[in-house]
């Protein structure tokens, strides 16, 4: 999971392969933090391990969209770029 969070910035992200390098490292973060909430499930019923305020698929792009939404600089540009892209994705892991 260490080699995971050093890519899990979406400031970071700036083109094809960034955004390729991105998605892979927020998806074995949340890889990750599924095998901790496995081991005490309690602990994590009301948010889940490393971060992840939206572990379930409605609740993670309803996140993203609201955290979206309440950015006012979020793809305002003709088109969104690679890093509004992983933004958005990014909103889902921690915006409640």
């Amino acid at each position: 999971m260490s080699n995971a969070k050093s890519f899990i910035d979406p400031d970071t992200v700036t083109d094809r392969d960034s955004f390729v390098r991105f998605v892979e490292s927020l998806v074995a973060d949340r890889v990750a933090a599924c095998e901790v909430e496995k081991q005490d499930p309690n602990r994590y019923q009301w948010g889940g391990a490393g971060g992840w305020q939206n572990t379930e698929i409605p609740a993670f792009l309803e996140g993203a969209l609201a955290g979206a939404l309440a950015q006012r600089n979020w793809g305002t540009d003709a088109a969104p770029s690679w890093r509004d892209l992983a933004l958005f994705l990014y909103l889902g892991k921690i915006y409640e």
